[in-house]
């Protein structure tokens, strides 16, 4: 047998929700093109997410902090009321380690999408 073990990790963009905030590994951040802001838009019927990079005063919807502040692993934006309307259409419970979408980037409108009916649970490390 020959294992190659030099392989890296899958550097897939993930946008995770957990109990407390929507974290965005920082490949998820580099395909928004490391905005200020973003903007976030739910579709309920197709139970999907939008996040459209803007400037705070670009856009008279809710924006969100979205700056990586010294972090180089990625970004964490709290947005309460997107994260229970989230819970809502997925109708389960968030565990400790939450769960993993991944982001694509919708070739028309620019915008980051995750698709809900597509996450992965993600196993807290304890």
């Amino acid at each position: 047998m020959n294992f190659d073990f030099k392989i890296g990790k899958i550097n897939r963009p993930i946008v995770k929700l957990t109990k407390t905030n929507l974290t965005f590994n920082k490949r998820a951040v580099e395909l928004l093109n490391v905005p200020e802001y973003i903007a976030i838009g739910i579709d309920r019927a197709e139970k999907k997410l939008a996040f459209k990079a803007t400037k705070k005063d670009e856009t008279r919807e809710p924006v969100y902090p979205f700056a990586i502040n010294g972090r180089n692993d990625g970004v964490l934006v709290s947005a309460t009321k997107i994260r229970n309307e989230m819970v809502k259409l997925l109708q389960e419970k968030i565990e400790n380690g939450g769960i993993a979408f991944v982001l694509e980037i919708d070739e028309e409108t620019k915008f980051g999408i995750i698709d809900l009916t597509s996450g992965e649970k993600c196993v807290s490390k304890k």
